[in-house]
């Protein structure tokens, strides 16, 4: 059956109007919630109001609390919350959250509202007041709609007793003249960024009581031996690597983590060796700390994990920006350059503040297990 121009004209019409209401409140879509080891605890339909995100009341359930309790009273337009053996009251379009008759206020940056009847609470909410119920920490990605619900990181780090204060390498690639740095099309280079995110890591640092140190805090340029040397005269602890990738296809993108392995995959029988022109790979010093280097590439992979649309991989192979520094070493590529979303995701200083953070979680968790792994065996570092 053919449609005659004016019926054409209005199924236009109803389709525009529909497609205007179904991104209002109507619009749905899910938030996923994982746990501290990245694994998937639930999904969960959101609804969007005024560019906020809004979640049903009976996600903390799910995802926080299986007691919890709540009575919503719709003509007051009050909730009350019992939950993890604490009373909350909150009230419909009020930003203000009472825990324990008013023994503690919390404001929120947007209110609970209810849609349809049904009490609604903002993203915000699981981000700022969780933490304040249970020892847990949240973060909440909102490119990615995910929401992470872990155990508050506590920091290994303990001098009054002794010990030695944790001593981090971070080591932003390139630098100066070095030609061999990536650039993006639209002229983003890689030992801008790198830059960037090891000053924000040494910043973050101060707060958990690291020590790092930075192979160079300015643009200048530096060898791989002079790097090398700068990281094993401070005897750290832990050397990381930074850089940005690229490749002749557009299509490659996502972070990447590599560990010096001299029997890592570069190493077959289609490869003539030395694979690195005439130097020799160093491989005696970072073969003593392969299996350090790979849990701390586990522990950074499930980390920014949080922050990337498809799965990090681990790659071992015998690296030579790693070969000559005498502690467990990593390398971690930020993104590819060559790909328009990852260089617009670079170039967001709000994503690169996330990398750092992320970063810093990793060496609070591998810190953290390496100090229980050193207790358990009845010895201090």
């Amino acid at each position: 059956m053919w449609l005659r121009p004016f019926e054409l004209l209005s199924l236009f019409v109803f389709s525009v109007i529909l497609l205007s209401v179904t991104h209002g409140i109507a619009h749905a879509s899910t938030v996923r919630f994982v746990d501290g080891e990245g694994e998937i605890l639930t999904e969960v339909e959101f609804k969007l109001h005024q560019d906020i995100v809004y979640l049903p009341v009976e996600t903390l359930k799910t995802v926080f609390d299986p007691e919890m309790k709540h009575l919503y009273h719709s003509p007051k337009k009050q909730l009350t919350l019992k939950i993890k053996g604490k009373e909350l009251r909150l009230r419909m379009e009020n930003k203000t959250v009472n825990i324990d008759s008013g023994k503690q206020t919390i404001t929120l940056t947007a209110p609970p509202i209810a849609i349809q009847g049904q009490p609604m609470l903002p993203i915000h909410f699981f981000e700022k007041i969780l933490q304040y119920l249970d020892d847990v920490e949240v973060l909440y990605n909102a490119n990615l709609q995910r929401v992470k619900i872990m155990p508050k990181t506590s920091s290994a780090l303990e001098t009054s007793d002794g010990t030695r204060e944790w001593v981090i390498i971070i080591d932003p690639g390139h630098g100066g003249e070095d030609n061999l740095g990536c650039k993006s099309h639209n002229g983003l280079l890689e030992k801008e960024i790198v830059l960037t995110v090891a000053k924000q890591i040494k910043t973050l640092s101060a707060r958990h009581g690291f020590i790092v140190h930075l192979t160079r805090d300015q643009d200048v340029y530096k060898t791989l031996i002079q790097r090398a040397q700068t990281a094993n005269r401070t005897q750290g602890q832990l050397f990381l690597s930074l850089h940005c990738n690229a490749s002749f296809s557009s299509h490659h993108k996502g972070m990447r983590l590599y560990i010096n392995n001299p029997n890592g995959q570069i190493r077959s029988k289609f490869t003539s060796m030395p694979v690195f022109g005439k130097k020799r790979l160093n491989i005696i010093t970072q073969v003593n700390f392969l299996k350090q280097s790979k849990d701390f590439a586990n522990i950074l992979r499930k980390e920014l994990n949080f922050l990337a649309q498809d799965p990090i991989v681990i790659t071992e192979f015998p690296i030579i920006t790693l070969a000559d520094v005498h502690m467990p070493a990593v390398l971690l590529e930020l993104g590819y350059l060559s790909n328009i979303d990852d260089a617009k995701q670079l170039s967001n200083p709000d994503h690169l503040a996330e990398l750092a953070e992320a970063i810093i979680r990793a060496i609070q968790l591998y810190s953290t297990s390496v100090k229980q792994s050193s207790n358990s065996n009845g010895f201090q570092e």
